[in-house]
């Protein structure tokens, strides 16, 4: 089953809202996140911490790290 959530991120003084689908996945949960027009998956790693993954085999512009940083700690938030 998949909800829908708007994340709002504060990123160099700019409030932006992004919308994510939240998946059950295997023993846990994972994020699809728009961002600049790449859907990135949100995950957690080893340590616990949510770290961001690109489309398998996507090879275009990816969007701005410290952007992407910035979801991660949302996420690791709620």
């Amino acid at each position: 089953m998949e909800e829908i959530l708007h994340i709002p991120v504060d990123y160099q003084g700019v409030e932006r809202e992004f919308e994510a689908r939240v998946q059950v996945w295997q023993y846990g949960h994972r994020w699809f996140v728009q961002v600049e027009g790449v859907e990135l998956v949100f995950e957690r790693d080893d340590a616990g911490a949510y770290r961001a993954l690109t489309p398998e085999g996507y090879a275009g512009k990816l969007p701005d790290r410290g952007l992407v940083q910035a979801i991660a700690e949302v996420l690791d938030a709620l």
